[in-house]
This record gives structure tokens, C-alpha cells and sequence, in this order.
């Protein structure tokens, strides 16, 4: 079966709704040798995948390097790469790196820098990792992690963005980040043609429904997701799930709040989004479907995304999300969760 494509805004650039994120092969969270990136990387290619997603950050440089390697010998005009700015790789004694990644150089880590030469100088940077002269898509990358990040975006990074399109050096220009709230803002700009957003229009999140989604349709921004199984959740529902890369233990409210991925509402807790999670999959049960199938199925009926972006790393990832991607489910799964406050009731189905 092939993968459809959809364009991204009011851009000529089209992307396959299912595309491959990289930074499994950057070394997160498992370890993954260079053969297995290539064979991973391979097996998308042969699947249809021909959007990929990547950054400096994942694996300090090591995710773009093969990637780079991998696109060096393809037809340019075949596929769509997205890249990120907002962080610089710098040389480190190895004793000194904090590593997230494993598997990527001890000596090398990453920083924020959302200043105008920063962002000049991570691009110039990202091209030679990616063996490309330029790149399709690029992402201002987490300025919502720190209080002071977002203004020095707003007053160097944004602009550094634009100046590269200008150039031609970038066709499209997207911010990634866990909330709903700054990307309503940024869509003020008028200078985005996409937000990858994670984690807040899935199966279990649809709070991008409120503002943002709006927003988003009325300026002609796409949305491209990421983390559609809300970093598990979604997979295999448990006490010992993660929910917004924290555990859903007693402590997640606080640790996710000192975290800065997003501002937790009053309302929610682990018990909250653990038995939203398990009425969901008794759902799925209930009409003998995957959570997993569900998870990816869920957004595409939405015409405001173009692409959901799931992390692989192995021949198998693919096979597996390919398979969910070309499963189609009933309107009558999607009509029950409604009619049962699954999900949210404005939510677009099938």
C-alpha cells in the first residue's frame, strides 16, 4: 500500500503522512549500531517513508551524520528532511557530558543558543552533517524550556529562520515544542507554515482543539506530530508508563511541572491519565483493534496535519508502524469514543 502524501501550509512542499523520526537512531534511549540505523533507515525507505525528521540534538550530531550518509546516494527531489535550530554541539572532556544519548560520542554534547549567529552557525552545521546543500524544513527547537528562551527566539532565532528562507536555503519554517499555549502565540508571527507539536492532538490529548488547531486553520498552518503514543501511555498502560517523558507515579504532577516539557492543568494527575488510558484500551478490546493502531490512526482525520512522525529503530519499528498506518479502522470505533467521552467531541473522525 502506498503512503499518501499532504502539503505543509500554503507551501509546495509534500510530505508522506507517516514519517520517520530520527533520534532512536541518535542513540535514544537504547543504544543502536550504525549497520542498524542504515538497516532501519533502508527498510523506511522501501516502505514508502519519505519524510525524516532530525536534529543536532539527537545524539549531539550523530542522528544527522547518518542520516546523511543514508540520503547521500537518493534522488533529492524523493524526499523531505526536517531539521531543528535552538541548540549548538560543542567539543567536551567526556567526564563532563551529560548523555541522553547513548551510544554517541563521549566527547561532544549540546547546549541552548537561540541567538541569531547561533542558529546561523547550528544550520551550517546541520548541512554538513546532512551532506545537503539545503534543507526543506526547519524547526525552532523547545524555546519553551527555559522562561528566557522564548524572547531570545522572538529576537534572534526567528529571525535567523526567515533570513534562511529568504535565502532558499529553507523552504518551510516550523517550531517544535510539548504545548499548545507559546505555538499560539508564535502562530500570531505570521511567518510559520508548521508546528510539530507532541504529545497534544493524540488519542489520549486533544487540548490543541481549544486554541491552537483553530488558529492553526484559519493562518493555513500544518500541524506534524510527534509523540502520538504520548511516551507510552499508549502502548501498554501501567503505573510504570510514562506520560510527557515522566513517570506516572504519585510524584508525576510536580516532576513534570519542574520538567518544563509543559505547565500541568489542576485537574490532572496520573490516576487521571492512567484510567483515561485504560478506558481507551478497553475500547480498542472492546472492537478488537491495537491501542497501538488506534494511536496512529487517530490524527489523520484531521486535514490541519500533514504528517505524524514516529521515532524507529529497528527493520521491525517500521514494519510494525507501517502495518498500523495502512490498518484502517471504522467509523463506528471513532463514533463510539465520542459518544462515550473518550475523546474530545469536536474531534474530526473518519
Amino acid at each position: 500500500m502506498k503512503i499518501n502524501k499532504r502539503k505543509i501550509g500554503n507551501t509546495n512542499i509534500e510530505v508522506t503522512e507517516l514519517g520517520m523520526g530520527t533520534a532512536p537512531i541518535g542513540g535514544w534511549p537504547i543504544e543502536v549500531s550504525e549497520k542498524e540505523a542504515f538497516n532501519t533507515l533502508e527498510r523506511a525507505w522501501e516502505k514508502g517513508i519519505r519524510y525524516f525528521d532530525t536534529a543536532p540534538l539527537y545524539g549531539s550530531g550523530m542522528a544527522e551524520e547518518r542520516l546523511g550518509k543514508f540520503i547521500k546516494n537518493k534522488n533529492r527531489k524523493e524526499f523531505v528532511v526536517a531539521t531543528k535550530v535552538g541548540r549548538l554541539i560543542f567539543d567536551t572532556d567526556s567526564s563532563q557530558a551529560v548523555k541522553k544519548f547513548i551510544g554517541s560520542s563521549p566527547n561532544k554534547d549540546s547546549k541552548f543558543n537561540f541567538s541569531y549567529d547561533g542558529v546561523m552557525r547550528s544550520f551550517e552545521d546541520s548541512l554538513q552533517r546532512l551532506q545537503l546543500d539545503h534543507v526543506d524544513v526547519l524547526h525552532l527547537h523547545d524555546p519553551d524550556n527555559h522562561p528566557d528562551h522564548f524572547n531570545e527566539a522572538k529576537n534572534g532565532a526567528i529571525k535567523a529562520m526567515i533570513k534562511l528562507k529568504e535565502q532558499k536555503a529553507v523552504d518551510v519554517l516550523g517550531c517544535g515544542m510539548n504545548q499548545n499555549e507559546m505555538l499560539v502565540q508564535l502562530a500570531k508571527e505570521g511567518c510559520f507554515d508548521c508546528f510539530l507539536l507532541a504529545g497534544r492532538y493524540t488519542l489520549i490529548d486533544q487540548t490543541s482543539l481549544e486554541e491552537l488547531i483553530p488558529i492553526c486553520e484559519k493562518n493555513k498552518i500544518s500541524l506534524i506530530l510527534g509523540g502520538v503514543f504520548n511516551s507510552g501511555i499508549l502502548i501498554d498502560p501501567s503505573p510504570s508508563s510514562y506520560f510527557d517523558y515522566i513517570k506516572l507515579d504519585e510524584n508525576w504532577f510536580n516532576n513534570l511541572k519542574d520538567s518544563l516539557v509543559r505547565i500541568p492543568k489542576e485537574h490532572e494527575s496520573a490516576k487521571f491519565w492512567l484510567n483515561k488510558a485504560y478506558a481507551l484500551r478497553d475500547a480498542c478490546e472492546k472492537f478488537n483493534i491495537s491501542l497501538k493502531n488506534a494511536a496512529i490512526q487517530f490524527p489523520y482525520a484531521n486535514s490541519v496535519v500533514s504528517t505524524c512522525i514516529l521515532g524507529m529503530n529497528s527493520p521491525s519499528q517500521v514494519d510494525e508502524n507501517v502495518t498500523n498506518y495502512e490498518n484502517k479502522i471504522s467509523h463506528e470505533f471513532w463514533s463510539y469514543l465520542i459518544e462515550n467521552d473518550l475523546i474530545d467531541s469536536q474531534t474530526p473522525i473518519f
